[in-house]
């Protein structure tokens, strides 16, 4: 089913904060919260995974920050495709029967 067959049936929930949750597990002040993709993915995961086992039906990728002012474009990719994989791995552990899709956020 897509999210917009979905929405012709029922309520989207959303997922919610990122950045608080990853304080809570160490994240730094001033740390780039979209390298925990790559150094932490296991941190997202349990954040996503939360929020989908919670009943969200979408999940947003950590990227809110990932662009080309911060990172260059090889780290940039490797971000998203991090994050992407992050936001799957969430989804197909979650064992909750709702509909569950990833979104791609972009601040």
């Amino acid at each position: 089913m897509t999210v917009l067959e979905y929405i012709k049936q029922k309520p989207l929930i959303l997922d919610g904060g990122m950045g608080t949750l990853l304080q809570a597990k160490g994240l730094k002040p001033g740390e780039l919260p979209e390298l925990w993709n790559l150094t932490h993915p296991e941190e997202i995961l349990v954040i996503q995974k939360t929020y989908y086992d919670s009943g969200s039906n979408v999940v947003n990728t950590n990227t809110f920050g990932a662009n080309p002012l911060k990172f260059d474009r090889e780290t940039l990719t490797e971000i998203v495709h991090a994050a992407i994989d992050c936001a799957r791995a969430a989804r197909d552990a979650s064992d909750t029967p709702h509909e569950k899709f990833i979104a791609l956020d972009i601040g």
